[in-house]
Formats: structure tokens, sequence, C-alpha cells
């Protein structure tokens, strides 16, 4: 459970680890206590945002890592927090949930199971738990490394 006074220094410490790197920001933050205590952090009006981004989210990932240190580090326990640039997390999520979704309705159509390209494990995790939602097809992930793929099938 993340206290009211905790919420502040969360968002304080935030916006202070972005005017570090010289940058004005807007901050939208969400606190999901029903699903684990979660904290989602937005922020929005960044210089050049896909900089801080990187390919696939990389840059991203690393900025949470250290933003997730610090806060740790303030508060003296942990808090588990994702961080977003102009939603390109929920963007990616949600262009995901809409790649299983259409891969669930052909399966289901077709009789037919449907092999996915290479996916990365966040993405395969995500599409595992939106089709989980569902009846009438299940996902199984198949293949080694870099090659990993999720299949779709008709559930029997």
């Amino acid at each position: 459970m993340v206290e009211e006074k905790e919420l502040k220094i969360i968002e304080e410490k935030t916006k202070e680890f972005f005017e570090r790197m010289g940058l004005d920001v807007e901050i939208e933050m969400n606190y999901l206590k029903e699903e684990n205590d979660i904290m989602e952090i937005n922020v929005f009006k960044i210089e050049d945002a896909k900089m801080f981004i990187g390919k696939q989210g990389l840059i991203l990932g690393n900025l949470q890592l250290i933003l997730r240190k610090i806060i740790k580090k303030e508060l003296d326990k942990e808090i588990y927090l994702t961080l977003d640039i102009d939603n390109y997390r929920k963007n990616k999520i949600n262009s995901y949930k809409s790649i299983a979704n259409s891969a669930a309705e052909e399966v289901s159509t077709t009789g037919q199971q449907k092999i996915l390209p290479p996916l990365s494990s966040y993405a395969r995790r995500i599409i595992h738990m939106e089709l989980a939602k569902r009846n009438d097809v299940e996902t199984e992930s198949v293949g080694m490394g870099d090659q990993r793929r999720l299949v779709v099938k008709p559930k029997l």
C-alpha cells in the first residue's frame, strides 16, 4: 500500500529526475492498488521523446529501472512502477492486444492455428494474457531465444 505522503514523494522525485536531465515535463500518475500496488507514471511534453524511448523502448526501460531505484532509496521500500513517455507503452500494449484478437478471430473462424512472428517476452506475455480471457483459443510459446514465437490454436 502506498500512502498519500509517498505518492507526493514519488511525483517530486520523478519531476526532479527529468529536471536533472534539463527537461521540463508534465507527469500523470495513476496508482493501481487493486493490481498489486502498481504505480503508473506517464511523462508528457518531453522534447525529442523518441530519444528517451529508444529502439523498442530500451532506453525507456532503463530509465524506469533507474527511477525505481531512486524512489526505492528515498522511500526505503520497493515500489512497483511503470514509466511511460507520451503513452508509448500504452499504445504498444494496445497494438499487441489488437494483434492478439485479430489472430484469435482468424483461428476461431478457420479452425487452423496461427503462428505469430518472433516477439519479445513482454509482447508474448501481453498476448498470452489477452487471449487467456477467451474460451475459444489457447496460446503456446515455441522456439528458442530471439526466434521464440507464439502459436494461437483453437481450443478443443
